[in-house]
């Protein structure tokens, strides 16, 4: 197991705008769809969290670490 942390680099998030994109149900918008773990891979970013806020990365973080403690528990 290992986890990886890269630098903090400005980047941009998309986010989506109701009057231009398409309304998805609860659970099935596109950045709760990509975080989804990969066999034992987990994410963990910005994007992840569909919010371009610094909190929003370091609670993703904190899910993906819940995440690898479930696997290992199973």
């Amino acid at each position: 197991m290992a986890i990886t942390i890269n630098r903090w680099p400005n980047g941009y998030y998309y986010m989506a705008s109701p009057l231009w994109d398409p309304v998805c149900a609860k659970g099935q918008e596109p950045f709760v769809l990509g975080r989804q773990p990969f066999g034992r891979i987990t994410i963990a970013n910005a994007n992840a969290g569909g919010l371009a806020e610094s909190y929003v990365s370091i609670d993703q973080a904190h899910h993906a670490v819940d995440e690898i403690v479930a696997m290992m528990a199973a």
